[in-house]
């Protein structure tokens, strides 16, 4: 029985081919970096739309949302009145941003989730006493990379972990130094164990 000879790939061909494929998979893994720094630079906007709004509200009303021991009276009904000690409470946190979209310095009443996921919250850092925005995963569990903690801080025009306007520091129940290691983000890790610290004043 004769078989006959069928025409096989020549070797410019196949060189071809992986060319093609090479082409592909880099074209897939540069639009994916694209959209990773697209989400990064909308976090940023969200950091820098709620930290304007609270300046404004402060220098508007003499007093931060939340904590503003004035705001039912601004507002009217649905708005709860803060201590006007500048130290939000748990419950204030929650009328942080329903102060702010009653001034009219955001949009919505409730906290904003971000392009990363997660939520931001407020709380006061009990050593400053300044306010902090929070980004973080639920119940403050890791929510970024060190990566893309890294690559935020850099688009910041931030470097240290540690310091700036922006501090990044491990999530709740995620391993010691597992986002940032001698001060240096810990770039061997893939699972998102970062959060984010703000000072908004």
């Amino acid at each position: 029985m004769k078989y006959k000879n069928l025409p096989g790939f020549s070797l410019i061909e196949m060189a071809l081919v992986l060319i093609v494929i090479g082409i592909l998979a880099g074209a897939i893994l540069k639009g994916q970096n694209i959209m990773e720094a697209a989400k990064v630079r909308a976090v940023l906007n969200d950091i820098e739309r709620v930290r304007t709004a609270a300046v404004l509200y402060h220098d508007t009303f003499g007093q931060w949302p939340g904590n503003d021991s004035l705001a039912s009276t601004r507002f009217g009904e649905g708005v709860q009145n803060g201590k006007g000690d500048g130290v939000l409470t748990a419950g204030e946190s929650a009328q942080f941003w329903v102060h702010l979209a009653k001034a009219g310095h955001l949009s919505n009443s409730a906290a904003p989730s971000s392009k990363l996921g997660g939520n931001f919250t407020v709380e006061t850092d009990p050593l400053s006493k300044k306010i902090l925005l929070i980004l973080s995963g639920p119940e403050k569990a890791g929510l970024l990379t060190p990566q893309q903690a890294s690559m935020l801080k850099t688009k910041a025009g931030e470097s240290s972990p540690l310091t700036g306007q922006i501090q990044v520091t491990e999530g709740k129940n995620s391993s010691p130094h597992s986002c940032v290691k001698e001060g240096v983000f810990h770039l061997v890790t893939n699972a998102p164990t970062c959060i984010l610290r703000v000072e908004l004043h």
